[in-house]
């Protein structure tokens, strides 16, 4: 499997991370939509999403919406030609899903890993010069590594897991690593369609 075609499949699952219940409620659909159309280069949607993730998360905070907004931010580099501003937002972005990540820590299960896998997605996506691979790699073989609670998770966060640690593995020059992660979301996306 191609870098692109990997990262591509990435943030295909970055935008359908889903969250359970108790994040929802915080979070409108329409923003979670908004969230999922710039993480698939919508940059108006992705600014309306971080505009709406941004209140949210001053109104009530919690490290769901803090992870989503840290993508977020991060994504916006995407959406820049400035070099000094692409640096300003990825770090910006970031610290904010750093942030989310410690913040989660004493969650339930099912909240960590959606922080920790959104957190894990986006550092597999930043540039290799940013050396946030090695760490999104943790965070996502982390998740998966708790097996039984791993798959009480709605399939759609496990596929996310799977290609977006396939993407790590990816940025890291592990090819097995990565084919096996694509195999494990393959596998998992024709047992949850039938």
């Amino acid at each position: 499997m191609t870098n692109q075609l990997i990262i591509a499949s990435a943030i295909t699952a970055m935008g359908f991370l889903s969250l359970n219940v108790e994040a929802s409620n915080a979070i409108p659909e329409q923003v979670i939509e908004a969230y999922q159309a710039g993480l698939q280069g919508s940059q108006e949607k992705n600014q309306f999403a971080f505009n709406a993730l941004k209140e949210i998360n001053e109104k009530a905070p919690n490290p769901v919406a803090l992870a989503m907004l840290g993508s977020t931010e991060t994504t916006q580099a995407r959406y820049t030609n400035k070099p000094w501003q692409k640096m300003q937002y990825a770090e910006k972005g970031i610290a904010k899903l750093s942030r989310a990540i410690k913040q989660a820590k004493s969650l339930p299960y099912s909240l960590r890993a959606r922080v920790n896998v959104t957190a894990g997605c986006t550092f597999a996506q930043v540039p290799k010069m940013m050396n946030r691979a090695e760490h999104g790699s943790y965070l996502l073989n982390k998740v998966i590594s708790e097996s039984e609670q791993f798959k009480q998770l709605e399939p759609a966060l496990q596929v996310s897991a799977y290609r977006c640690a396939a993407a790590a593995a990816e940025k890291l020059d592990d090819a097995e690593q990565a084919k096996s992660m694509v195999e494990l979301a393959q596998k998992l996306q024709l047992v949850s369609t039938k």
